[in-house]
């Protein structure tokens, strides 16, 4: 025949085992509900992250040409404008004088 004491620590066992199973499907809910949130976390990043690439192949495909690289050997070669005629007679020849001076101080600082 089973003791008093015997009979007592069973269900006090029984009780803690009851409490820890109540606990563990407490945490299990969070845990679910958590990974739940995650999953909805994620795929709203997903749906961002393609929204992001999207319009950067948009950006990508409508930007305008590449800037050409100027040639510098071709800019030497700018023709200089012809003399104008004022009021039927000939312009006196255009002198560079402050243009070329500049020009001319340029090439002897770079040189």
């Amino acid at each position: 025949m089973a003791s008093l004491s015997s009979i007592n620590s069973l269900q006090a066992n029984l009780a803690t085992a009851q409490r820890r199973v109540e606990q563990g499907q407490n945490q299990v809910q969070r845990d679910s509900e958590q990974l739940a949130d995650s999953r909805r976390q994620l795929i709203k990043e997903k749906e961002q992250l393609s929204d992001t690439q999207r319009s950067s192949q948009q950006a990508q495909a409508s930007s305008a040409e590449p800037i050409k690289v100027p040639q510098l050997d071709q800019a030497i070669k700018v023709p200089v404008p012809q003399p104008l005629a004022f009021n039927g007679a000939q312009a006196a020849q255009p002198q560079l004088n402050s243009f070329g001076q500049s020009i001319g101080r340029l090439i002897n600082v770079v040189a």
